[in-house]
């Protein structure tokens, strides 16, 4: 099936994966997914196929396999937001680390693709379509949705990173998220058992799914305490945290609660309450979202949700390899839990 750089046993003669079967005992599909480090083949039996191939003196030509199999294996990073915000903002760091790290042991490239303007993604799909790429991870899912509908067009694998409001593409990609309801009920219960009654929150962008998720999660324990007058929506890094708290106090809307969208939020949060002469924990409590370093590093460290973003990323290079093996689309929730720490 596949191609060697040259013989390596008796003269004449190529060893091929069906040799390397024979000697590790196993199929040759199953010599051919440990060798694409696909996550489908156990450690254990990875090493076996890895021994056979070192008794066997089989050598993979990955050229050859490439074409063998009709694979580019380069599997796209697309990000549809401002390509500076990939390297500004450490949600998508992380969630890329984790990608990257897990694709580090087999044959799959990550490149990544930007496609925030009509142009760039004319090209990224014109790219795609002619079998550039093996798969497709999307970073940002909840920005260019015309985009999602030509790439399920293309029948290539897909991987969403993020939850899309009614779930649409549902047995098309895959989806890989964290449960930003159970997140954000995490922090308002937080708020709850110390005492807070008059909270206030300051999230992202109201359009983003997160936002809307985690609004929902915060109402599920507070009710109608969070009414739409007591929530600011506004960017999620921390010069939009501050502008928006400046902007609850000067409404003079009494609080002692802060539910920030971000931890970056909540870092501009604390900022402008410390400039409003405002004590955090004393007068007022703060939960970030995310758990960032940031978080821990700032003084005082911040009381935040953690998003598992980086087990998220391995998750969703799984689940795109998965797919190039004809795994049908799946979708995996992951858990939040709250990080105690000294804003609330």
């Amino acid at each position: 099936m596949f191609e060697q750089d040259e013989p390596v046993t008796s003269p004449g003669r190529r060893v091929t994966i069906a040799d390397v079967a024979r000697a590790a005992g196993v199929a040759p599909s199953t010599v051919s997914r440990a060798l694409n480090g696909s996550p489908k083949c156990k450690p254990a039996t990875r090493e076996r196929v890895m021994r056979a191939v070192e008794q066997t003196g089989f050598v993979v030509n990955r050229r050859g396999r490439a074409l063998a199999v009709g694979r580019s294996e380069a599997i796209a990073l697309l990000f549809t937001d401002p390509f500076a915000e990939l390297f500004t903002d450490p949600t998508y760091a992380r969630l890329c680390d984790g990608i990257v790290s897990r694709l580090a042991d087999g044959p799959n490239l990550p490149m990544i693709l930007e496609a925030a303007t009509p142009a760039e993604r004319e090209r990224v799909l014109e790219h795609v379509g002619r079998g550039a790429v093996d798969a497709v991870i999307v970073i940002t899912p909840y920005a260019g949705r015309e985009l999602l509908d030509r790439l399920a067009e293309l029948s290539v694998p897909v991987v969403l990173c993020g939850q899309l409001e009614g779930d649409p593409y549902r047995g098309v990609f895959s989806t890989v998220y964290s449960d930003d309801v159970m997140g954000a009920a995490l922090a308002a219960r937080a708020l709850e058992e110390v005492g807070r009654e008059a909270p206030v929150s300051v999230m992202g962008p109201a359009d983003n799914p997160a936002s809307v998720d985690r609004i929902r999660g915060y109402r599920r324990v507070l009710g109608s305490r969070l009414g739409d007058e007591r929530v600011v929506h506004t960017g999620w890094d921390q010069l939009s945290g501050h502008r928006a708290m400046r902007e609850i106090l000067a409404r003079g809307i009494g609080f002692d609660a802060v539910l920030a969208g971000s931890d970056r939020i909540a870092v501009g949060v604390i900022e402008a309450l410390r400039e409003a002469g405002r004590d955090v924990p004393g007068e007022v409590s703060v939960v970030g979202f995310d758990d960032h370093p940031l978080a821990a590093q700032y003084e005082p460290a911040i009381t935040t949700v953690h998003q598992p973003l980086r087990e998220e990323g391995k998750r969703a290079a799984e689940m795109a390899v998965d797919m190039i093996d004809g795994v049908e689309a799946q979708t995996v929730v992951m858990d939040m839990y709250l990080v105690e720490r000294d804003t609330v």
